[in-house]
Formats: structure tokens, C-alpha cells, sequence
């Protein structure tokens, strides 16, 4: 996964610097970097996860099978529990869970807070930077919650 990373990262970094204007200040340019790359990270990340779920039914298949075909209630209770401690096992060992909780939760912070904020600060026209961040962070904080409740309406709406 760390070379698909690197790759990724690079390429993402050449997009950037590519079609960016001269004049863009650095930050911008990194937090450019930092959402194309996670957001192709997450779409590098599923094919890759889906294989292992794959291979994962296709040996838990071949272990059903290799066994006896037993119909004792007993037998099938334990091995419920035998099939929970391995989903939490193959949980444990999914070389993709990591990164996806990583890509998951930057993307969101990004989307959410950062990029919002960024943006609302860079275009609001106070002189001082102090005041253009609270500005920018009291719209988009004004924004999430309008948001909010259009969302708790429609879920009640819905109901």
C-alpha cells in the first residue's frame, strides 16, 4: 500500500502544480495536494479491499464445505460465535482498515471544517487576518448548521 501511496501522492502533487496559477499561495496548493490524494486514495483503496473480502468468503466457503454437514444446535451456536471471532479477527487483520479510517475521517475533517473555513476566509474582505479567520469560521459554522437542521427536517419529513 506505501508505494501505491507515494504514487498517488505524486501524481496528485503534479495535477496540482500543473493547473495552479502562479500567484496561489502555498497552503492552498497543499490542501489542493492533500484532498486530491486522499480522494484517489479512496478509490485506489476499494478495488483492493473489495479483493480481500473476496478471498476471504472464497476460504470461509471452502471451510464450510470441508467440513462435516452436522444440523446439532449446539454445534451451529459455537460456530456462530466461532464466525464472530473471525470477523472480528479478519477486522483486526485487514491491511486496508487503517487507511481507510485515515482517508475517511481527513476527507471529512477537510470537507467539513478546513476547506470550508479556508475558502469563507480568503474571500471575505477584513483587513486583519485574525478577523478574517473568525469571519470565515463563524459562516461556515452559520453554514453546517443550516445544514443541520434542512437535514433533521428532511429525516423528519421522511417519516
Amino acid at each position: 500500500l506505501l508505494p501505491l501511496a507515494i504514487l498517488l501522492l505524486l501524481v496528485s502533487t503534479w495535477f496540482v502544480l500543473y493547473y495552479a496559477k502562479r500567484k496561489t499561495p502555498i497552503f492552498i496548493i497543499l490542501l489542493s495536494i492533500i484532498s486530491f490524494g486522499l480522494g484517489s486514495a479512496a478509490v485506489a483503496l476499494l478495488p483492493i479491499d473489495l479483493s480481500y473480502a473476496a478471498s476471504l468468503s472464497n476460504a470461509a466457503a471452502a471451510d464450510d464445505n470441508g467440513g462435516e454437514n452436522d444440523n446439532n444446535d449446539a454445534q451451529q451456536n459455537n460456530n456462530q460465535d466461532g464466525d464472530d471471532q473471525n470477523n472480528n479477527n479478519n477486522l483486526d487483520n485487514n491491511p486496508t482498515y487503517i487507511p481507510w479510517k485515515i482517508t475517511y475521517w481527513t476527507t471529512f475533517l477537510l470537507a467539513w471544517l478546513i476547506l470550508p473555513i479556508t475558502r469563507e476566509t480568503l474571500l471575505n474582505g477584513h483587513f486583519t487576518l485574525l478577523q478574517r479567520i473568525r469571519n470565515g469560521f463563524t459562516k461556515s459554522i452559520k453554514a453546517i448548521l443550516l445544514m443541520s437542521v434542512c437535514g433533521f427536517i428532511a429525516v423528519i419529513a421522511m417519516a
